[in-house]
Parts: C-alpha cells; sequence; structure tokens
C-alpha cells in the first residue's frame, strides 16, 4: 500500500472513531480571560476573528469570560479582542496559531493585561493598557 493511501485509510479511520470528525483532524482551543482589576471594576471585551465576531460582553469583578474553537485547516487562526475599562483600552491578539496552546489563560490587571501559555507559572505575554 502506498504512504498516500496509509495516509488517507489514517483519516478515514479517525473521523470513523471520534464523536466528531472534525475533533479527530483539527486541534482544540480553548480560551480564557480573567478580571483580576482592583476595587470591583468591570472590563469590556469584544473578540473576533475573521469568520467569527463573539460580540461584545462585560465581565465582573472575580469573573472569566471563554470561548473555544478548532484550529483551521492551514493552521492560521486568529482571534483578536479591544479591551477596556475605566483605566484604560488596548486590542491585542488573544490567540494566534503559532502560540501553539491548548488553554490560554489571561488576566486583565490594573498595569497589564498577563497572558499564560498552558498552564505556565509566569506570564508569557504582558500588554500594557494605551
Amino acid at each position: 500500500m502506498g504512504l498516500v493511501n496509509v495516509n488517507c485509510l489514517l483519516v478515514l479511520v479517525l473521523c470513523l472513531v471520534a464523536a466528531d470528525p472534525l475533533e479527530a483532524i483539527f486541534d482544540h482551543v480553548k480560551v480564557t480571560i480573567s478580571n483580576q482589576l482592583p476595587n470591583g471594576a468591570p472590563f469590556t471585551i469584544h473578540c473576533k476573528s475573521r469568520d467569527n465576531d463573539l460580540g461584545t460582553h462585560v465581565i465582573g469583578a472575580g469573573q472569566t469570560y471563554e470561548f473555544s474553537f478548532r484550529i483551521n485547516f492551514p493552521g492560521t487562526t486568529l482571534f483578536f479582542c479591544g479591551v477596556g475599562w475605566q483605566g484604560g483600552q488596548v486590542e491585542f491578539d488573544i490567540y494566534r496559531a503559532s502560540y501553539k496552546c491548548d488553554g490560554c489563560y489571561w488576566e486583565v490587571r490594573e498595569d497589564f493585561i498577563l497572558g499564560y501559555i498552558d498552564g505556565s507559572p509566569k506570564p508569557d505575554v504582558a500588554i500594557p493598557w494605551k
């Protein structure tokens, strides 16, 4: 059996075994952003990709906002967000396929938005307010 046939057979088996055929092929990613602002301040977040607009959400003190998706076939998935509160606002890429994370975690803080990739104890990204 040729290499192409073996690859086709493998994809077919994965699709048949998985409850969701796409789950067998494309990685699932969950993004969480947590409100760690002082004095119970809320923040507003609006996230989008080229194909999906997730809408505007107000996140109260101590609350989190989550969304999940599957990485697209060419591996170019990008989600970007605008975040604002009384202390500033900023736009940033909350997920890029190059991050290579299955669970991206972000904290909105007084001075920065901090990004942690796959449970890292130290932030991998620090984005200051404008």
